[in-house]
């Protein structure tokens, strides 16, 4: 019967089937798919941008082609569309589409709002009871500087110790100051990447060229006293550099490199990759430069040469998940540089070896770590004509550290809190040659050991609707010991032994802050902190000579301690296209190291590192940024600060003397227009006016204002090629007096291509 109704064995009934079939299973195939794409406002395919769909559980990413096109093979689930430049945009789809989406990208306001850990916790920026700047990676990705010091220069009262950078400074000048503090050598910012200090543990000052820009995905920048969370070397504020991230995929590759003016050249790259539970990321730079005269063009002779600089880094790092919040990771990093340091007979090297270590156990955290350094520098003196040189000095400068460090991190209630310790030994020495009209006259060391002990407390506290009280404090205790020097003299062979007496210190650093939101787009805040930085070893036992000025060390250096207070707030206007923020502080340092100028010759000036009592700097910042237009983003920052010298009992006349490397008006503004998601252009304007080289306020530094600009274009898929110039207007602006002025380098041109599989 069945069969006289379905003939089934009938060869055009079953090839009707067959037919049906096919097209059914192609209609509900078409029907599991999620395809379309996506434009910008005026209707311009957005290439590159990153496309996620999850669909029961499952993540999937693509990025969109040449044409803005994507395509999923699920039908329905959470997507999302993100690219540079633009507002995301989330979607839920619940049934299967009729056809292609059409998504539209609204250029991305301002985004003011952003989770910064540099507060010693993960909270967003306008809760945090502090003025926090951050540069993230979209910023990082088009500005013209190539080191992150120079970068970190769009935050005005960012300064090193002089107005150099690092990409030809010597590193004892490389110390990273905020807010007015008396530049130095040694940071008064601690500054960190990946958790671990790049602050010299022996001199203090700050290895920026360990950080590859490429493998950075966001700066914060704590404007303040920090030693709260991060102990010694805070006490102006701190530097928290966030790496690169892998987020969701399996592997991101990133690498840049470029030809630039001054015979330069550089590589660095990125490599993060996941199997399973196993991540590793490999990071890698090498740069080198010939540099240029530092000293201006009617003063020099035949002794000045380029100061030229090159160096190579590499960083390992491997990593396993145990649990969902379990992992457990080891770290590697090879550093070596050479700098020539602008005449014949002065350079220096680095060699640097680090391993660390630590795990993550749900609240709880370890970390472990130990270095080797060997620092090697040559000293000179160059005759009044500047035509002849002799060897004056040879240091070889080796250091060990180690250290550990354990915290506690719960939320709960209304309270985010934090407890933890840390360990830190640093052991080193200055062995040192002296000459006398170029033969040796006496060899002597000087070195000993510190050893710190902290503790530290942290509490968030959202005690009443819109208000959040942060407070925290840190107990840190130092003792120097195995301090001695030895001289001994050429030929004779006379000793001289002078062995320094151990000493502990101790310093307690709270932090109480408060914000409250007065509406959702804006909030005030108030905060004291107490902050210290203790004297490195290298303020206590090394003496060093920069051209013709001689500064002695001093064993009898007392850590320096500060009193911060501010007040500001912060607003936003038009849906978040504007935010402003304002802050006023004091900061009131006591018992500072300053190098005191002892006397003046012609040839010579000598200088020793002292307490010189207090001083005080008082200061207004205000921050701006702003989205005028489609494609275009514009921020500025200004720095107003009144520093000087406010009790000095040795030397009264110094009182009221403005604090030497301190410019009273610092000014930085940044642009960037994308245009078609395929062009960007950005530019930064710097100004600063004039500031002291000494503390006697006699050698003047004139005013200056510098610009650089970036312009790249993005090829489908994951190539970009661009041009970037530093010191656009050729400004030879002063950077010292030696006694002899030396200036800024002249235009610099660098043209590069950049790969980037996120970008795919």
């Amino acid at each position: 019967m069945l069969e006289a109704w379905f003939p089934l064995k009938h060869r055009y009934f079953r090839s009707a089937v067959c037919a049906f079939t096919l097209l059914l299973f192609a209609s509900l195939a078409h029907a599991q798919t999620i395809t379309g794409t996506v434009v910008d406002t005026r209707g311009d395919a957005v290439v590159g941008a990153e496309v996620t769909l999850e669909s029961g559980g499952v993540l999937d990413r693509t990025v969109t082609d040449g044409r803005g096109a994507f395509s999923f093979s699920s039908a329905t689930g959470k997507l999302r569309v993100s690219a540079a430049g633009f507002e995301p945009v989330t979607k839920h789809i619940e049934r299967a589409p009729a056809g292609p989406l059409a998504i539209t990208l609204q250029p991305s306001a301002v985004i003011g709002n952003v989770n910064v850990s540099v507060t010693g916790d993960e909270t967003r920026q306008t809760d945090a009871a502090a003025s926090i700047a951050v540069i993230n990676i979209d910023s990082l990705g088009v500005t013209a500087a190539r080191t992150l010091d120079e970068t970190l220069r769009q935050v005005a009262g960012f300064q090193l110790f002089r107005r150099s950078g690092s990409r030809t400074t010597n590193p004892t000048a490389q110390g990273a100051n905020l807010r007015g503090v008396s530049g130095s050598g040694a940071s008064r910012s601690s500054v960190l990447f990946d958790g671990l200090s790049i602050n010299d543990a022996f001199g203090g000052w700050t290895y920026w060229s360990r950080v590859p820009m490429i493998a950075v995905e966001q700066i914060e920048v704590l404007r303040g006293g920090a030693s709260s969370v991060y102990g010694s070397g805070a006490l102006s504020g701190a530097v928290n550099i966030v790496p690169l991230k892998l987020g969701d995929e399996k592997v991101n590759f990133r690498f840049e490199t470029s030809l630039a003016s001054q015979k330069s050249a550089d590589a660095s790259g990125v490599l993060l990759a996941s199997r399973g539970k196993w991540q590793a990321d490999l990071v890698a730079d090498i740069f080198k430069t010939a540099g240029y005269i530092p000293v201006e063009e009617a003063s020099r002779g035949t002794a000045d040469t380029p100061a030229a600089s090159r160096h190579s880094n590499v960083i390992l790092k491997l990593g396993r998940r145990f649990a969902e919040k379990n992992r457990a990771f080891i770290r590697g990093n090879v550093f070596g540089e050479r700098r020539d340091n602008g005449t014949s007979l002065t350079n220096n090297r680095t060699y640097y070896r680090q391993v660390a270590a630590g795990a993550d156990l749900g609240d709880l955290t370890l970390r472990a770590f130990g270095e080797r350094q060997v620092y090697d520098q040559t000293f000179s003196s160059v005759s009044a004509d500047r035509n002849s040189e002799t060897l004056t000095r040879i240091q070889r400068v080796p250091s060990s550290v180690y250290g550990a460090s354990v915290s506690w991190r719960r939320s709960f209630a209304r309270h985010a809190i934090a407890l933890g310790g840390e360990f830190l030994n640093v052991r080193g020495r200055s062995d040192e040659v002296g000459f006398s009209a170029g033969q040796p006259t006496s060899v002597a060391s000087a070195g000993g050991e510190a050893r710190d002990l902290a503790m530290f407390v942290q509490d968030s506290w959202a005690f009443a609707p819109r208000f959040v009280l942060n407070l925290s404090a840190r107990f840190d205790q130092r003792r120097n010991s195995d301090g001695v020097a030895t001289t001994r003299t050429l030929p004779g062979g006379a000793v001289v032994e002078t062995r320094f007496t151990k000493r502990t210190d101790s310093a307690l650093s709270p932090r109480v802050g408060v914000v409250y939101e007065v509406t959702k787009d804006v909030s005030i805040y108030g905060a004291y902190s107490r902050s210290f930085r203790a004297p490195s070893l290298n303020e206590l036992y090394r003496g060093f000579r920069v051209g013709n000025i001689v500064t002695n060390a001093n064993a009898f250096l007392e850590p320096e301690r500060a009193d911060t207070f501010e007040a500001g707030g912060s607003a936003t206007f038009f849906d978040r296209k504007l935010i402003t923020r304002v802050i006023v502080y004091q900061a009131r340092v006591y018992d500072p190291v300053v190098s005191v100028t002892l006397s003046t010759t012609p040839t010579l000036i000598t200088r020793q590192r002292r307490n010189v009592g207090s001083t005080t700097s008082r200061g207004f910042e205000f921050d701006v940024e702003s989205a005028p237009a489609k494609g275009l983003k514009v921020n500025a920052t200004y720095l107003l600060v009144d520093a000087k010298i406010s009790d000095f009992p040795a030397s009264p006349d110094l009182v009221g003397a403005r604090l030497p490397q301190v410019a009273r008006h610092n000014f930085t503004t940044q642009a960037v227009y994308r245009y078609r998601t395929r062009w960007t252009l950005s530019s930064q304007l710097r100004a600063s006016s004039s500031q002291f080289e000494d503390d006697r306020n006699t050698l003047r530094l004139r005013s200056f204002l510098t610009a650089d600009a970036r312009l790249s274009y993005q090829f489908p898929y994951f190539v970009e090629a661009f041009v970037s110039v530093e010191n656009l207007f050729d400004s030879r602006y002063d950077i010292g007096l030696t006694p002899v002025r030396t200036v800024a380098a002249e235009r610099f041109f660098r043209f590069g291509l950049r790969f980037d599989l996120s970008k795919r």
